[in-house]
């Protein structure tokens, strides 16, 4: 007994010696470390040279899983028997008939997540509304919850954010989704999201919807005055405030695009139409004002995205109209 009492006192202070949370034998007064023990861990581990647990449990200090997955429970296979983290057998039978249940589970929403965070990361980059999310969101959830496989989730995801930003008449080009789910790393083609586009509408019996060239508009706007070089330009040139030059270049846009002839849309890429309205509408804002162009070809093609070929082939008409309307040269 006395010598059981002079291992548990501390040998500066005399104070009792406890073992601490830390797996350290201290003294309960000065805290003085004595020296470290082994504490029972909480579940158990097998050796590494015996390979029969089905999967790696990673847990904090307290015991409890770094992470979980699908259901929300961890189990791994020891010594032919089943436990949980915390070193609990669990009954094989209820084991059985829960994996099977987490089996349908993960087969049905596996996808339906998936779509979603993936819409939701691309609509955050490309500054989405949230209604047109939402209704993406529940057209995809809706084809997926169908027995007909329609494409791969992302394809699916893209396809139904371009349905809904028709249905809402959001000025989105399919050029922009294509670059975003690349940007992400995720396999899209204008083919594959076209046809998947084509399914959808006829698996939904939703009416196409075709965005017009004015849609854009207000978007191409948007992109012109975030330009910083475009900005000096519309100063130097105009030496008119800069949102004075935007709203005559929107007037005169608008105005043009009223004089297009119904038939001569029809086939045209609205989003390269708009921007070559924009293009000419430039010329009549600066012949008003009596200063050179502030857009030119290379400019509107390296800031809009449309070739300088395609401003061209939309100016053979597009002059005709400004002329024989308005009376202006544009030459």
């Amino acid at each position: 007994m006395e010598n059981e009492e002079k291992v548990m006192k501390c040998k500066e202070c005399g104070g009792r010696l406890i073992v601490s949370d830390y797996g350290e034998v201290v003294c309960s007064e000065c805290g003085l470390v004595h020296e470290k023990i082994y504490l029972q861990p909480l579940f158990e581990i097998e050796p590494l040279s015996d390979f029969s647990a089905v999967e790696k449990l990673y847990v904090n200090p307290d015991g409890k899983p770094l992470r979980k997955e699908d259901l929300g429970s961890t189990f791994i296979h020891i010594n032919g028997k089943l436990k949980d983290n915390r070193g609990k057998e669990i009954n094989k039978q209820r084991f059985f008939r829960l994996k099977r249940v987490n089996t349908i589970y993960v087969k049905k929403h596996d996808r339906s997540i998936d779509a979603v965070m993936t819409l939701l990361r691309v609509c955050s980059l490309l500054n989405i509304p949230k209604s047109v999310y939402e209704r993406a969101g529940y057209i995809c959830n809706k084809i997926l919850s169908g027995k007909r496989r329609v494409g791969t989730t992302y394809q699916l995801a893209a396809a139904s954010l371009i349905i809904a930003s028709r249905e809402h008449k959001y000025p989105l080009t399919l050029k922009d989704v294509i670059r975003i789910f690349r940007e992400l790393g995720h396999k899209v083609s204008a083919k594959s999201i076209m046809r998947i586009t084509s399914e959808i509408l006829n698996e939904l019996s939703i009416k196409t919807i075709a965005i017009e060239p004015k849609d854009y508009m207000t978007r191409i706007m948007n992109i012109l005055k975030s330009n910083i070089e475009i900005n000096r330009r519309v100063i130097y040139f105009t030496g008119r405030r800069v949102e004075e030059y935007y709203n005559r270049l929107m007037n005169y846009s608008l105005s043009i695009y009223e004089r297009i002839d119904e038939k001569f849309r029809i086939g045209k890429n609205p989003y390269l139409l708009a921007v070559s309205i924009v293009y000419i509408a430039d010329k009549l804002v600066c012949k008003e004002l009596n200063c050179q162009p502030i857009l030119s070809q290379k400019l509107v093609s390296e800031v809009l995205g449309s070739t300088q070929y395609t401003l061209r082939q939309h100016m053979k008409y597009l002059n005709k109209v400004v002329k024989i309307e308005g009376n202006y040269d544009t030459n």
